[in-house]
This record gives structure tokens, sequence and C-alpha cells, in this order.
């Protein structure tokens, strides 16, 4: 009896200093990022039958609990996913927002201020200050045109180093968790306890790693975890962790941007898996996707196709006008005002003819094409791939049902069959520059009639600042840039929204998770005195059993 009664004080003993010890790792890993409050599980032992009925043993230490909930977690990681990705793609928005609207970056002063110095021209068309100014701000606005360009060209190039170092910090965490798996396994194997420090690590990866895409995750049998990442695809299958590889271009990307956007790509069972925006739908690398593919290719193509606009609108104006020289006594028929978007070759050039680009409101595509007319048609080859069509005057020009944003019209003069040409598409809005070299080249008069002094060319190249050009006539070169940064604006104020949205639902999860989880110190200290009553009470009944025993002794001798 006696030796019972200190085996039940000796059992109590080791239950306080186990409940000690866990209250004790529980205040020390107060501040350890991802670690769950913990607490020792207990039962009572076996009892023993007497005749009188059963009598306790003691106490049990079953196991270590870690405080955990799979659906606040799952909460977590939804919300964090979602809140990286928008955090990434306002400031990408934010940045190519502020690039459009700034006036000192925009392109609406320069466009301005070119049609001003047209009108200033064609009040005073034999004054140089006024044609200096027009070949001053002709420069200024296809300077600006080109320095919008590059630094939305720049912002491609941008996404895809953040890609590709975004790539190598997802395999790190792959390679960790695959080792986490593998450990987790063998250590729960020996011993058949959770090895909660462990899972706490790898929960802990996994949270780092959803930051960076969105994860799912799918618990084994064994206790290892599956991690798959955007719209399901492995990343971490047990103990085998596959590998994010150098970014590729997607063959099926249609924007076609210089530099060519990457795309990450996935080693699945030994194949190469291409992600783009719609399967990879959160975290950095979710952001980082999605903000080029909604905001800066589209606005590439648009600012490109009103780059193009301009060039040909500009040109075939211009190219219908005349100049004459500096003695005022020989007429010349004007040329290109800025380089060349539509340009004549072949031998039929000494027809000096002309085809009309009329815009649609489908994004222009970024290629070049040749154009041969071969009266009523013409045939459409893109230089890239070699495609060819034949389209009729008006009709949209498509290949494998792509449009490809024009449609062609005779200009004038009007074409002859056998006449060619260039539609030098393919970044122009990188190349745009002044092709006049002198004042006098500044093509004023009409090309039949008039003088040195006739502005007649000069209010028809004004009149294309009120004229519907864009979007099958529709919109002015102005009205498509206020629509491009209006575009603009409209997707970084929805990331803005989306970010502070995701912020608040996230805090929400991190708080409820952390009411389970996280380690509450006033209520550890409280532990801790109950544990310390416990050994206490338990070393006080031991010296009684001892006691007790003690006297039985002292009785047989």
């Amino acid at each position: 009896m006696a030796s019972g009664l200190i085996g039940i004080g000796i059992s109590g003993l080791y239950a306080a200093q186990a409940g000690i010890r866990t209250t004790e790792h529980n205040i020390s890993n107060v501040n350890t990022t991802g670690y769950r409050r913990q607490e020792t599980v207990f039962s009572t032992q076996t009892p023993s039958f007497t005749g009188a009925g059963w009598f306790g043993n003691g106490v049990s230490i079953e196991s270590v609990r870690s405080q955990y909930s799979q659906f606040l977690d799952n909460e977590v990681l939804l919300d964090q996913a979602q809140l990286s990705r928008h955090e990434t793609y306002a400031a990408q928005a934010g940045q190519v927002d502020t690039l459009l609207s700034d006036s000192n970056s925009s392109l609406s002063g320069p466009l301005n201020s070119f049609f001003n110095a047209v009108n200033e021209v064609a009040n005073d068309p034999a004054s140089a200050a006024a044609r200096q100014t027009l070949l001053a701000s002709g420069r200024n606005l296809s300077g600006r045109v080109n320095t919008l360009y590059n630094s939305l060209q720049q912002k491609v190039e941008d996404s895809n180093k953040a890609i590709a170092g975004l790539s190598t910090q997802i395999n790190t965490y792959a390679n960790q968790l695959a080792t986490l798996n593998q450990s987790i396994s063998r250590q729960e194997a020996l011993n058949g306890q959770p090895a909660n420090d462990l899972r706490d690590q790898r929960d802990q990866a996994i949270a780092d790693l959803n930051k960076l895409v969105n994860v799912t995750t799918v618990q084994q049998s064994g206790g290892e975890l599956n991690v798959f990442v955007g719209n399901g695809h492995v990343l971490v299958s047990g103990t085998r962790a596959n590998q994010f590889t150098t970014p590729q271009t997607d063959p099926s990307d249609s924007y076609n941007t210089n530099p060519a956007a990457k795309f990450p790509v996935l080693n699945v069972s030994g194949g190469s898996l291409t992600l783009d925006s719609g399967q990879i739908t959160g975290g950095e690398l979710g952001g980082w996707l999605a903000a080029r593919d909604e905001v800066v290719k589209p606005a590439l193509a648009d600012l490109n196709r009103i780059a193009v606009a301009i060039g040909a609108e500009v040109n075939q104006v211009h190219n219908g006008g005349a100049y004459y020289d500096s003695t005022a006594a020989a007429m010349a028929v004007g040329g290109d005002f800025f380089s060349g978007a539509v340009t004549q070759t072949g031998a039929a050039i000494a027809n000096d003819s002309w085809i009309a680009i009329d815009f649609t409101s489908n994004r222009l595509a970024n290629e070049n094409y040749t154009v041969g007319y071969t009266g009523p048609n013409y045939t459409v080859t893109r230089v890239s791939d070699g495609a060819s069509a034949v389209f009729a005057a008006g009709a949209e020009v498509t290949f494998s049902g792509v449009p490809q944003g024009f449609k062609l019209a005779a200009g004038t003069p009007a074409p002859v069959a056998g006449d060619t040409w260039t539609l030098n598409f393919q970044d122009y809005a990188h190349t745009l520059s002044v092709a006049v070299t002198n004042i006098d080249q500044i093509a004023a008069a009409d090309s039949t009639a008039g003088g040195p002094g006739d502005n007649s060319n000069m209010l028809a190249l004004a009149a294309l600042q009120t004229t519907g050009i864009l979007d099958n006539g529709g919109t002015t070169f102005s009205g498509a840039y206020t629509q491009l940064v209006s575009n603009g604006a409209a997707y970084a104020a929805e990331a803005d929204l989306n970010s502070k949205a995701f912020a608040t639902l996230t805090a929400q999860a991190e708080d409820a998770q952390q009411s389970l989880s996280g380690v509450n110190l006033d209520e550890e200290a409280v532990n801790l005195i109950r544990y310390q009553q416990a050994y206490q009470a338990a070393a006080k009944a031991i010296s009684v059993a001892n006691t007790l025993f003690d006297e039985i002794l002292a009785i047989g001798r």
C-alpha cells in the first residue's frame, strides 16, 4: 500500500514536471515566429481493483499537443496569398499610373505642344521661328514617346528578373519542405508522437512560401505534407521537391513584347509546365504576372498603337503637301515628317501611292508586315512567321482568327496593282523619330497650288488633332492617350483597394489563429503556478506515504 502511495505521488511529480516544462517551453518561444502553443495531455493510469472497489494509480503523460486549427491556418494562407499578390500588383500598377499621368512624363503635354506648333506654322507659314518650334516640338513628342515606351519595356524586364528571383526562392522553400517532411516522418514513426516543433517549422516555411506563390497542402498518413502551387501543380510530394527552372517565353503570349515577357516554368515528372497569371493567382509571383498582363503589356500595346497612328497619319498628310526651297523658287513634294510607319517599297515606288491605315478597336499587334496591292485586294504578310493572306479594302486583317488591329484602304494618290509597302509597327514607339532634317522641308503648302505662304497642308495637319483616328475613327490621339491613362489609373486604384481589404482580412484571420495557437504570457504564468502547486502537493503526498511506511516498519521492530 505504501509503495502504491509513493508511486502515485511520483506520477504526480512527473506530471507536474512535464506541465512545468511545457509551460516554460511556451514562455521561451513567445517570440518565435510560427510557434504554436503546446500543452501536456494527461490521463489517469489504469486503476487497481480491490474488494472495496477500484483504486486509482495516479496519472500518465499521454503526449504534448500543439494548439492547431487546419481551418484557421487555411484562412490565413488564402488571405495572405491574396494580400501579397495585390500589394505587388498595386505597387507595379501605381508606378505605371504615375509614369503615364504625371505632367513631367505624360504624353499629353508634348502632343498638345506639337499641334499648337502646327497651328503656329499654319498662321505664318513663312516664319522660320514657327517652323523651328514645330521641328523642336516634333522631336520632343517623339522623344517622350520613346521614353514612355522604354520605361514600360523596362517594367517587362523588371518582371522577368522578379520572376527569376522568386523562382529561386520558391525552390529553396521546396527543398526545405521536402527535408522537413523526411525528418517529421522519421521521428513520428519512431515514437508515435507528433513532432510539434518540426511541424511548426514546416508550417512556417509554408506560410513564407505562400507569400511568394499561393499554395495548398494535403496531409499524408505518414505525417508528410504534399504542397501544391497555383491551381494545383505539385511542388512537394513527400520527400521529393519539384523545381522551378529558368523562366521562358510563352509561345501563346500574343503581345510579342520586346524584351519578351518570361513566365515561370515548373518541372513536374520530367516535363516542363509554363505557368501564367491564370494558373498562378496569388503571392508576389501572381502579382507580378497579373500586373504585367493587365497593366504593363496593354499599356505598351496602346502606346505603340498611338505612336503608329501619329506616325502614319501625320506622314500621310505631310506627304500630300509641298515645301519650297530657301529661294522660294522650286517646290518639292513633302516627305515623311516622322520615321516611316508606312513605307512604299519596290520598283513601283515611282507611283508615289499611299495606303491608309484604319485602326480598329482591337489593340494593334506588335508586328511588322509587308503589303502588296493586287487591285482591288491587298496581300498582307506577317514578317515574324511569314503568314500571309489576302484582304479586301476595309476588311479586318487577321491571322489564325486573331485580329491584328487594322484595316487597309486606298490613300491619296491611290495605289495601283503591283505597289508594295512595309508596315513598320513592331516597337514603333521605341524608334519613332523626326525624319525632317531642317525647317525648309516642312510641307506647309498644298502640293498642286499656292506658294511659300500657302498654309493649306498645315491646316490639314492641324485638323488631325480633333479627328477621330483610332477605334474605327471614334477616338482622337489625345482621347486614346486619356483612355490609356484612365485604364492604368483604374487598375492601380482597384489594386490599392484590394490590398487594403486583404490586409484587414489577413489581420483578422491571424488574430483568430493566434487566439488559439499563440502564447499568452498571463495564461502561462497561471499554468506555471498551477503546476508548481501540483508538484508541491505531490511531493507532500510522497512525504506522507514515506512517513506511513516508516511507522509500519517501526511497528515491526
